[in-house]
């Protein structure tokens, strides 16, 4: 099938397959049933696969879908991973053309037939009962490297070509005999054999168990129940997101522009990213018109592998949070139907196909964030400030001349979220949709000749606010070895943003070598770049943005965030407007404070509170320096004084 034959973002509208009454206690307990295997699954997955991005990052998803790739249920994973695998099984379908067989194994990865990008490999298995192709048991993971022109990350690919090998619909297994073809095919073409082929076997295991945990449950309460209760779940999700929708007044909600440092190659120029919610009733439209323009790099976004799922994630996220909604309400095929979004042909955000679409991460994520501000005034305690919305997601790599193979390891630096109602804001977390885990210091010692020096949270303090944004990490990781470098990042320039008169949080930066005489800064997007034995890279990840006005923080908790080094004795003063007796004891100057505060809020005249980045800005020079013993001991080891 070819790509300009495909239909971008054709859903399989509403199941069609004639339904049984089901009582309401036998559908909730296959309604648990249904959750139940997909948490096994990832389970499986994650606990027998190779690399670390899997096994220790989780960066992975699984679920059951009916045969049209309509979700039936999901594990607590990545949501950029699960929300995606309809499109992965629509799009293999297409591929297939219909051509499937009991037995087979499908491997899909084509960011332009419904991946989210190419190096998310989807494995997936077909559950047939009685001789009926009833759905798919599914799974997605990113894998270590998938043969493209550089090791792990590519953010500057040519084309789709240069990125990756795709793996359009390719059966793997056919009527459970392994394609020996395929499987050379599969793994000859990548500097990771080993670890790849350990990860996608997991990946096929984690779906033969979901195959045979779903034929169980047809096998005991028969077919037609087990599926009119999976789509009489997915009318109830898609009723209880439409009920909230509907809550909103209608209306458009223009979300503040929006700017991406760059696109790997074109250094100094913007991206811009315009977002409008749309509310009509119970549907809701999440519209990117006037975004840029797709772009000659890989920092382009596959619309439905990717776009689409980012904007389920949001629409979910602020409507029917897992915590704070009263119901429970799980994830399915209904949860997707009340979100609609556009997003014009050939910008970046629904690019034309050959253009490349590797590194579309933060891309999504700032349309994540977007969303949440644009809705802010409708939903004051439903939403965050500005969140760190970006990775540095990073590539560290080299040969092994005895193996022949690669070393390789992936990382993913945490950033902060914004402010919210009534809390602090979290420190040191994944991303919005990342919903990923960090990667042990322990693993990287062990396995791989680059060393952690220093891991903690960054210097500069939190965006002030009445609720007080997030901190970033610093992160110092040294070569041991000759190795590349690689990064997919963003926020370096464009800081997040305060809400209700919180103030703008504190940008990215990158450094090579910092606070040695061969420092030098570093873009977010680099591709390739040789690091010598005894280098080291520092990242800083964002500061996200505070929460409401800091002149109404109470003046205890500052004392308690100056004490703990989440503020400064200056930034109680000029932001909060907190003024203390003496410096050492930190007991509060009542009549003092109230002045200070009266003065702060008479300056301000109607402008905005102030911005980290300001003060904090990213030249180098006005960050704060860190010290890092192991970091200092490690630049007199390798000669770096």
């Amino acid at each position: 099938m070819s790509v300009a034959t495909y239909e971008v973002g054709r859903a399989p509208g509403a199941p069609t397959r004639e339904r049984v009454e089901v009582d309401p206690i036998t559908m909730r307990v296959l309604g648990g049933a249904f959750h139940a295997i997909a948490k096994e699954m990832a389970g499986v997955l994650f606990r027998m696969s190779y690399s670390s991005i899997i096994r220790e990052s989780e960066d992975l998803g699984a679920g059951i879908f009916d045969a049209q790739g309509r979700e039936l249920c999901e594990s607590d994973s990545t949501p950029m991973h699960i929300g995606s695998l309809p499109w992965y099984i629509r799009g293999f379908l297409d591929r297939l053309d219909g051509d499937i067989r009991e037995g087979d194994v499908i491997v899909h990865n084509h960011p332009y037939l419904g991946a989210s990008h190419s190096p998310d490999v989807a494995v997936a298995v077909p559950i047939f009962h009685e001789g009926e192709l009833l759905g798919w048991a599914a799974v997605t993971a990113h894998v270590l490297d998938v043969g493209g022109s550089f090791p792990g990350i590519n953010a500057d690919a040519f084309d789709v070509y240069a990125e990756s090998k795709l793996y359009n619909g390719l059966r793997w297994y056919r009527e459970g005999e392994l394609n020996v073809d395929v499987d050379r095919m599969i793994f000859d073409n990548v500097r990771t054999e080993t670890m790849n082929r350990g990860d996608m076997n997991a990946m096929m295991a984690a779906c033969q168990l979901g195959r045979d945990r779903m034929l169980r449950l047809f096998e005991r309460y028969g077919t037609e129940t087990v599926m009119s209760s999976a789509y009489g779940w997915m009318d109830y999700s898609e009723k209880m997101l439409r009920d909230q929708i509907a809550k909103i007044p209608d209306g458009e909600y223009q979300a503040p522009t929006a700017w991406l440092d760059d696109d790997a190659r074109n250094r100094g120029v913007r991206l811009r990213v315009e977002t409008k919610v749309i509310v009509e009733g119970d549907t809701i439209t999440i519209d990117l018109t006037g975004s840029q323009a797709e772009v000659p790099t890989g920092y382009n976004v596959p619309f439905e592998g990717s776009l689409l799922v980012g904007a389920y994630y949001a629409i979910r996220t602020l409507l029917l949070d897992e915590t704070t909604f009263p119901e429970h309400v799980p994830q399915n095929d209904g949860v997707f139907r009340p979100v609609e979004v556009v997003a014009p042909k050939g910008t970046i955000f629904n690019p034309n196909f050959p253009r490349a679409c590797f590194s579309r991460f933060c891309q999504v994520q700032r349309v994540v964030d977007n969303t949440i501000l644009a809705l802010a005034d409708q939903l004051p305690q439903q939403v965050t400030a500005g969140n760190s919305a970006g990775i540095h997601f990073c590539s560290y790599s080299g040969f092994v001349p005895e193996t022949g193979e690669y070393w390789l390891y992936l990382e993913v630096n945490e950033g902060s979220y914004g402010g919210r109602y009534g809390k602090d804001a979290m420190d040191s977390v994944d991303n919005l949709m990342a919903n990923t885990r960090n990667n042990p210091i322990e693993e990287l010692d062990l396995r791989f000749p680059v060393r952690c020096d220093q891991y903690e949270l960054r210097p500069e303090p939190a965006a002030p606010g009445k609720w007080r944004g997030g901190i970033g990490v610093i992160r110092r990781n040294r070569f041991l070895v000759d190795g590349t470098f690689s990064c997919e990042g963003d926020r370096q320039w464009d800081p997040p943003r305060g809400v209700f008169g919180g103030w703008d949080g504190l940008v990215a930066s990158t450094h090579k070598n910092p606070g040695t005489p061969q420092q030098e800064y570093m873009e977010a997007k680099v591709t390739g770049i040789e690091f010598k034995a005894g280098e080291y890279i520092e990242f800083r990840e964002p500061n996200a943005g505070g929460y409401g006005d800091p002149l109404e923080r109470d003046p205890n908790m500052v004392r308690e965030d100056v004490l703990d080094d989440f503020t400064t004795i200056e930034l109680a003063r000029d932001a909060y407007g907190v003024i203390f007796v003496d410096e050492r004891s930190l007991e509060i100057d009542t009549s003092a404070t109230e002045s200070r505060r009266a003065e702060i809020r008479a300056a301000r005249n109607g402008g905005p509170s102030g911005s980290l980045d300001d003060v904090f800005n990213r030249d180098a020079g006005k960050l704060i320096p860190s010290k890092s013993p192991s970091s200092e001991a490690g630049n007199q080891a390798f000669g770096m004084v």
